[in-house]
């Protein structure tokens, strides 16, 4: 008998459990449809000065354009730059909107960065605050604790890691005089700031600019957190510290409302600053919030 191929082109089938496969999650930076608000959709050029470069689900800062040789035209609209507090009018760095993915055709992405990144000078799409879209959102999967709550249960904005956190109250920025590590309980940091801090236990911290790299992070406080004192918990011992560094401002409610919160099963940005490579998280958290 002659070797054959057997085909039957009329057979229906499946890889074995795809339809058990769960595929109802969000992408980060991506606006849910309404035709209302679409065309609230704005955009700008990244800050020439940006130290990352720009995907969605960013809490941005507009900022008014600049002319010059080497800046952008104005016409590509306004100047955005990652905002740094929640802040109020005239404060700078203060949260103006979020950026999105939609429409923006101009991002770059390949196979070892698949998430489309703007660089400094390059096309950034947004909504602002009051635009009344709903985006979402990378979230802290604590967050799910809001399930069966009222919508305008209040939530903070982490600006370094760039998701949604729960409610903390705004605390301004210090500088910090001194760190040092010990061995205690698995291994701790000591901070000490110039003034008394406002921050208390349990608080999610950013820490800034100190040399070596490892006494800078995103923190929860710990007990002993006080007055001018931080403690945070750091498994290995950073060694001496060179420069010192500050506690970033931070805290303070988001001006929006929370539609719906998924631990799971969703596309997030994850960033490496070391080979500027962006890459999706596939089970990350997310949630849908109304600005």
């Amino acid at each position: 008998m002659v070797a054959q191929i057997t085909i039957n082109p009329l057979l229906t089938s499946n890889a074995a459990g795809t339809f058990n496969t769960q595929s109802d999650g969000y992408v980060q930076g991506t606006a849910l449809d309404q035709p209302a608000v679409r065309n609230s959709l704005a955009g700008g050029y990244l800050s020439t000065t940006a130290l990352l470069p720009m995907w969605g689900g960013v809490g941005i800062t507009e900022l008014v354009p600049e002319t010059g040789v080497l800046l952008p035209n104005k016409s590509l609209g306004g100047k955005v730059d990652r905002a740094s507090v929640i802040g109020s009018a005239g404060v700078s760095g203060s949260l103006t909107g979020f950026s999105v993915f939609d429409q923006n055709h101009a991002a770059i992405n390949s196979p070892q960065s698949p998430v489309p990144l703007a660089a400094p000078g390059m096309q950034v799409n947004f909504y602002r605050l009051g635009s009344g879209a709903r985006i979402a959102v990378a979230c802290n999967p604590a967050l799910i604790s809001l399930e069966g709550n009222i919508i305008t249960d209040l939530v903070s904005w982490d600006f370094v890691e760039q998701m949604l956190v729960p409610y903390e109250a705004a605390y301004p920025g210090e500088v910090i005089t001194a760190a040092s590590w010990a061995s205690t309980d698995g291994g701790q940091i000591t901070y000490t700031t110039a003034n008394a801090h406002t921050v208390g236990v349990g608080s999610n911290i950013n820490i800034s600019g100190f040399t070596p790299d490892g006494y800078n992070g995103n923190f929860v406080t710990l007990a002993g957190t006080t007055g001018s004192t931080i403690v945070v918990a750091k498994a290995v011992d950073p060694g001496a510290d060179t420069v010192q560094g500050q506690l970033d401002a931070g805290g303070g409610a988001v001006p929006c409302r929370i539609l719906d919160v998924q631990a799971e099963n969703n596309m997030v940005v994850s960033y490496d600053p070391d080979t500027g490579f962006a890459t999706w998280n596939r089970d990350g958290a997310c949630a849908v919030i109304l600005i």
